[in-house]
């Protein structure tokens, strides 16, 4: 769909393509990546077209910005570009498509990709580098025969490519116009939203008139701005749109409080937040503690208070979130790992009186989950539930199962803690490291007891949930069959200490350390790497 055919106003940006081919490619993209900062969206605008709504493909209702940022993230791996927000960087792709499909920006998840399309070894690449001089797809031919492969013979070469398709086709429907789905029509029995490079034959005649002239109002009226530095032409067309949502929305989806807390959601962006705040407190806090055995209150006081609102604030940001979504926000491996963190440190918080050195050791491994959490390869959208996740049973059993592993994530720390100690105080000469091995034995002992209970709770009410869901309680999942495997191995671990020529802090210290290895199969090992029913998480 041509928006912005025959402009005059595009004359600028065309004349970069006619520049003297003397210009080699990175040459020109430097030139379009310049005249692209320079001529970017005005950023209260840009957040005024965030705050307009649209429909996912699987139906939920969401503001542009949450939209505008996963997309970014899926093809540039990040939240902005060049100090470019992704509102402005969604639009400025509308105004200037025939610019954006020259810049090196999308994302190669594998660096050998780069070497197989013959365009160096550069991390990014751009769209045009993706079609040969007659302009066919470069990965058609390999995308085809990997898709012939069963799933289980592909390696992780191929697998990235698919990735690295599936980004090519994203930026190509938004070039497209689509995907874009802000109107709502109400003559579709199905609730269904269209874009703007969607068919309107389903609009009634005055409806169909203003959805197919808007979208090319609305950019015009933004070219108007960049030139002028004018708005208000751009802002009374978003809100002619915002308004003809409202009307259409005959099923009431819209819902303005959870839109303007998503927008805060993003805006705030909590947990990127707590994870600096636990990881820098946490490693000064063990810092301090290294070779004593308390700190005096006046070192403790000020990292102790920006933990606890770090706290407060990370269990805010999993409330918000649990509100915008409309369920228990552990339903994915993100949203688990986020819960994770918070009760680490809380568990830590538990111990606080007993140990300081535990809970500086709870908070670093809180702050490293939420680092893990935020990695490229971990998605932290929100969706709607699959219809085997909405039975109220997986509240109790993810929740239960979680804390567990909050647990023995400490454990996991201070076995390996206490292993360092042993190994640098063999011949047991320093009384005061003893007595700290002996100290943090105990609480790691108390740990894995809390953990191994909540980790059988859990899965006793997971069973439930499978007869719910599935009909049966057992059926060796691979997801099931792990979880067994860490309920014996954390058994064992905890029962060594009944064995008089184990009963030695080494054998605890060490199983709390090979145990955790259990807890990362189960819960990534069989979602990455294992076919089954669960490897939806």
């Amino acid at each position: 769909m041509k928006m912005l055919q025959s402009n005059y106003r595009l004359i600028p940006y065309l004349i970069l393509f006619l520049l003297p081919v003397s210009l080699n490619a990175q040459e020109k993209s430097s030139t379009i990546v310049e005249f692209l900062k320079e001529n970017k969206i005005d950023s209260e605008h840009a957040g005024k077209f965030g705050a307009t709504v649209l429909q996912t493909s699987d139906g939920r209702i969401k503001p542009v910005n949450t939209f505008s940022s996963e997309i970014l993230r899926k093809l540039h791996k990040s939240d902005e570009i060049w100090g470019i927000n992704s509102d402005q960087f969604l639009l400025s792709l509308f105004i200037f498509p025939e610019m954006w499909v020259h810049v090196p920006f999308i994302h190669l998840p594998n660096k050998h990709i780069a070497t197989y399309l013959g365009i160096g070894e550069d991390k990014n690449c751009s769209y045009s580098e993706f079609f040969d001089s007659e302009g066919d797809y470069k990965l058609q031919k390999k995308i085809e025969e990997i898709y012939h492969k069963p799933a289980s013979e592909r390696n992780k070469f191929e697998k990235d490519l698919l990735k690295l398709d599936e980004q090519i086709n994203l930026f190509f429907q938004l070039l497209n116009f689509r995907m874009l789905n802000i109107f709502p029509c109400k003559n579709n029995p199905e609730h269904k939203w269209y874009a703007p490079g969607d068919s309107f034959e389903n609009f009634d005649r005055r409806d169909s008139l203003f959805v197919s002239s808007i979208m090319s109002l609305y950019l015009s009226n933004i070219l108007d701005g960049l030139e002028t530095g004018n708005w208000e032409k751009a802002d009374e067309t978003i809100r002619k749109i915002n308004i003809f949502q409202q009307e259409k929305d005959t099923d009431f989806r819209i819902n303005l409080k959870k839109v303007r807390a998503e927008l805060l959601y993003n805006k705030l962006n909590i947990f990127r937040m707590c994870k600096k705040v636990y990881l820098i407190c946490g490693g000064i806090l063990l810092l301090l503690l290294f070779g004593m055995r308390r700190l005096p209150f006046a070192l403790r006081l000020l990292p102790f208070a920006l933990i606890s609102a770090g706290f407060a604030y990370h269990a805010f940001g999993i409330c918000l979130r649990w509100y915008i979504a409309g369920y228990a926000p552990w339903s994915n491996s993100y949203e688990t790992m986020v819960f994770v963190s918070l009760i680490s440190i809380l568990a830590g918080m538990i111990f606080y009186r007993k140990s300081q050195i535990v809970y500086a050791l709870s908070v670093l491994f809180g702050g490293v989950t939420l680092f893990v959490s935020g990695l490229n390869w971990m998605d932290p959208q929100i969706g709607l539930l699959v219809p085997v996740l909405k039975s109220p049973w997986l509240m109790f059993h993810v929740a239960i199962i979680m804390i567990s592993y909050g647990f023995f994530g400490i454990s996991f720390l201070l076995g390996l803690t206490n292993l360092v100690m042993l190994m640098a105080n063999k011949k047991k000469k320093n009384e005061m490291i003893s007595l700290r091995i002996r100290e943090l034995s105990i609480i790691n002992e108390i740990s894995l007891w809390t953990g191994l209970c909540f980790l059988t709770t859990g899965t006793f009410l997971g069973a439930i949930w499978a007869n719910e869901s599935w009909g049966r309680y057992w059926g060796w999942d691979p997801k099931e069959t792990w979880a067994l495997i860490t309920i014996i191995a954390y058994t064992i671990v905890t029962h060594i200490a009944f064995i008089n020529r184990k009963n030695n802090p080494k054998w605890l210290n060490a199983g709390s350390v090979i145990a955790f290895l259990c807890v990362l199969m189960t819960y990534f090992g069989v979602n990455y790497f294992l076919s089954g029913m669960h490897s939806y998480g």
